[in-house]
């Protein structure tokens, strides 16, 4: 793992990393002060129970950004600087440097939604609400499930595709993922080849709205679906198998 932890190293050197994170962080302190309302339907939503799922969804839309923004060029970037190179002589194989520095991504990634998660620990103690520190935990985790798909896709993607291409293919599927629900609902509304084609886009894109709703329930009390974590895992291994499968061709 010596690929991977000079990986994050450079990453934790990136100025832009906690740029994006503390503006994430700044925004949640924002909405928590004391006079910031919420409101849904012209009605203000300032209960603790209430804000903190759509805090997380705040939480999960800047982090899944910044996991294609941090994933998108790191593996490109070697082969660019000739780093790749001096892994070859050594006999490292294509897989293991292309996996390392994946996997570098997702940390970096994790770390980045760390440093948001300070901004969901302040707004918990502004509400005076300390006993819920605890669930930010397996919040914490089963969001990370969704930005490590997204950051292995995007490492993936980079790949394969040029940097734009594959930038452009990530991003339509991160949206594509978090508002998945939204779009099985417009597929039950359309009929004939539209809707064909919306449920194969469906059931190939994650659905990474129903990951981060699993976070949500947390702090509603509603049950968890263990099945959606299975799910998400399996998604994560299949995308590592990918690494295996799929080489570059400059190398």
């Amino acid at each position: 793992m010596i690929i991977a932890a000079h990986a994050i190293k450079e990453k934790i050197r990136r100025k832009e990393l906690y740029i994006v994170a503390m503006i994430g962080v700044l925004v949640l302190i924002l909405f928590s002060a004391d006079g910031s309302t919420i409101s849904i339907a012209g009605k203000p939503i300032t209960d603790y129970d209430n804000l903190a799922p759509i805090f997380l969804i705040m939480v999960n839309a800047i982090c899944g950004a910044l996991a294609i923004f941090l994933s998108l060029k790191t593996i490109p970037n070697e082969y660019e600087r000739k780093t790749s190179h001096l892994v070859w002589i050594r006999g490292i194989s294509q897989t293991r440097y292309h996996s390392e520095l994946a996997i570098a991504n997702g940390i970096s990634c994790m770390l980045a939604e760390g440093i948001m998660f300070i901004g969901m620990i302040l707004f918990t103690l502004m509400k005076h609400r300390q006993d819920q520190l605890w669930k930010l935990i397996p919040a914490y985790f089963i969001m990370a499930l969704g930005i490590w798909i997204v950051s292995l896709l995007t490492s993936l993607l980079s790949i394969i595709f040029p940097g734009m291409v594959a930038g452009l293919i990530a991003a339509i599927v991160y949206l594509a993922g978090i508002f998945h629900s939204v779009l099985e609902l417009f597929g039950n509304m359309v009929s004939g080849l539209v809707g064909k084609l919306l449920d194969i886009v469906l059931w190939i894109v994650p659905n990474l709205h129903e990951i981060q709703a699993q976070a949500g329930n947390i702090f509603t009390g509603s049950s968890i679906s263990i099945h959606v974590i299975v799910k998400g895992l399996f998604i994560i291994w299949l995308l590592g198998l990918g690494f295996m499968i799929f080489k570059k061709k400059e190398a």
